[in-house]
């Protein structure tokens, strides 16, 4: 097992597909950091986000398996 994991993305719409991947990632780690893509790299890639990356950060922050 890791001490720290790392994931990213952009997590608009959050769903269980989301939650899968972040349990999937804590269960090898004992420290689960998740990065969220910010809206400018987003539409770098032409992804336009729907909801804004403030409220997904806070989507992702309340997820139990996110430290």
């Amino acid at each position: 097992m890791y001490k720290i994991g790392y994931t990213t993305g952009v997590y608009d719409l959050f769903h269980v597909g989301h939650v899968n991947l972040l349990r999937n990632a804590k269960s090898m780690c004992e420290t689960l950091i998740v990065g969220v893509t910010t809206d400018q790299a987003a539409e770098y890639k032409n992804v336009v986000p729907t909801q804004s990356e403030k409220d997904r950060m806070e989507i992702v922050r309340a997820c139990r398996y996110v430290d």
